[in-house]
């Protein structure tokens, strides 16, 4: 496959996370390792001064084309840093300069520009020119852009590196390798500092190029700035269609939520758009909460409706249909928390006279299993009972199917058997209202003292008789079935998209 063909073709690969971004990296991969564009022999042979010796052989990464030679930085240009910052040292007049804030990838950032003083005699040292490529030693080491400005007066700062290029060599080419090298992690083997990274003077004029010769520089240079140019208008073509496709995705999430209809549940697993499927959990669970997922049927054993003359106005969010009743979380359902015995008495390994020691990280994973003495195991609960992450991130993780006993962690929600199943309660407590207090309530106190049972057990609740409780969960259990078969789909997508772009890359780049 050719890189044109692989451009046409780009909607087979687009599925794939990070796609343009991927074309990007390989188009300036294939730049600097000759691939490109096709070599002439009327191009000659690249020529240049070797002012810091040649590289050596292990500094040169990768066979180039017999036309392209390898160089230090140093051979590239005329380099230096900039202007020592010093408000009592410096003296002449305020001049305008450039931060390592100032100089983004191939662009500059000029709405935010500082003075500094420089003495007549230092204008000419720090003034800038076109072509200049300016380096950042700083902040993102190895980040570059090529001053353009004939007119416009500016001067640079000591977190800068400026390299006026030989003649032979271009800018334009230099900044490209800095690109490439900065993405493959080699420029990092070269910075200093274990916490701030700086890119020394000394180590950007021993990082080595492969360098062809002038006329190849600047085909390479089109070809890239064209290749780049097709990339932007891909994005902007994806960015376009997922935002058609949220706002459909939205339309028709309010749609079923006006009305979940069968007809309007389809809408939700359109084939021409993809309603995430977080969002379809958290409007199944909504709609669930709000007795507005399955039809209401009378029956004899229905609750009366409740004057609500236990709660504020601003307690009730909505209206329940008739026959529920508002209730407290903590009049519903008992929650208890865990208990932690001491390391001392943990074991790994299963044994006679043990329980198994639960833990929230259990719930993700069976390494690690942990055993307490049973006599120590006063807080059992079984797969089907509901648990609730107290800590995190992420706090108020709603669980089950595990058992055993648990520690301080969890919390276990035992429900009043007369009002409210643990299934219901199960789904109840995952609706995205209660979701976001208790997870609010958490941030506003650092996250440090985990959830409080006294806000959840304040929280205000509708409840459905209990026959209606099982027709929602049956509901909910469906749909949700549905939407983990859509997730287990678009995952199965894009590991196919990204699969057949690693291979076309890899197919690409062995050229």
């Amino acid at each position: 496959m050719t890189l044109d063909t692989f451009f046409k073709k780009f909607d087979t690969f687009a599925g794939a996370p990070n796609a343009v971004a991927k074309i990007r990296e390989l188009v300036l991969q294939l730049a600097v390792q000759g691939k490109l564009v096709e070599q002439k022999h009327s191009d000659g042979k690249a020529k240049a001064i070797f002012s810091d010796g040649l590289p050596d052989e292990g500094e040169c990464r990768y066979e180039i084309p017999a036309t392209w030679i390898w160089i230090r930085f140093a051979s590239a240009g005329e380099q230096r840093l900039g202007k020592m910052l010093d408000q009592k040292g410096n003296r002449g007049e305020l001049k305008p300069y450039l931060r390592n804030t100032n100089v983004q990838w191939m662009r500059f950032q000029l709405d935010d520009i500082k003075e500094l003083r420089l003495a007549p005699e230092e204008l000419e040292e720090f003034r800038l020119q076109p072509d200049d490529l300016l380096i950042c030693e700083g902040g993102e080491p190895g980040r570059c852009a090529i001053w353009r400005d004939p007119h416009q007066e500016m001067y640079f700062q000591k977190a800068i590196h400026r390299v006026r290029p030989r003649k032979g060599i271009l800018s334009e080419y230099l900044a490209i390798c800095l690109r490439v090298d900065a993405q493959n992690g080699v420029l990092a083997k070269k910075f200093t500092g274990a916490t701030i990274k700086h890119f020394t003077g000394r180590s950007l004029r021993e990082y080595s190029i492969a360098l062809p010769p002038l006329a190849e520089q600047r085909r390479i240079v089109a070809k890239v700035d064209e290749l780049m140019a097709l990339c932007d208008r891909l994005e902007s073509e994806q960015q376009e269609r997922q935002e058609k496709h949220a706002a459909l995705a939205r339309a028709s999430l309010a749609r079923f939520a006006e009305a979940p209809t069968p007809a309007n549940l389809n809408l939700l697993f359109h084939k021409s758009y993809t309603v995430p499927p977080a969002d379809l959990r958290k409007s199944i669970l909504t709609l669930a909460a709000q007795g507005r997922l399955v039809e209401q049927v009378p029956d004899k054993l229905k609750l009366k409706s409740d004057p609500n003359s236990d709660f504020s106005e601003n307690e009730i969010p909505y209206p329940l249909p008739l026959g529920w009743k508002w209730k407290r979380l903590g009049a519903i359902s008992e929650f208890v928390g865990g208990s932690q015995p001491p390391k001392s008495k943990f074991i790994y390994e299963p044994k006679d006279g043990y329980t198994r020691f639960i833990q929230i990280r259990d719930f993700k994973s069976d390494s690690n299993l942990t055993f307490i003495p049973s006599n120590l195991a006063n807080r059992p609960f079984n797969a089907d009972d509901v648990m609730i992450g107290r800590y995190g991130p992420p706090v108020f993780q709603i669980l089950r199917g595990l058992s055993g006993t648990y520690n301080v962690a969890l919390m276990k929600a035992i429900p009043d058997k007369d009002l409210i199943t643990k299934d219901f309660l199960f789904y109840l407590l995952q609706e995205p209202r209660i979701q976001d207090r208790v997870i609010a309530d958490s941030e506003r106190t650092a996250g440090q003292t985990g959830i409080r049972k006294p806000l959840l057990e304040a929280f205000v609740v509708g409840v459905p008789p209990l026959a209606e409780q099982r027709r929602i969960v049956a509901k909910v259990d469906e749909l949700m079935a549905l939407v983990d078969a859509l997730e287990t789909q678009l995952a199965t997508a894009r590991t196919s998209a990204t699969h057949l772009l690693e291979a076309v890359v890899a197919e690409l780049s062995s050229l």
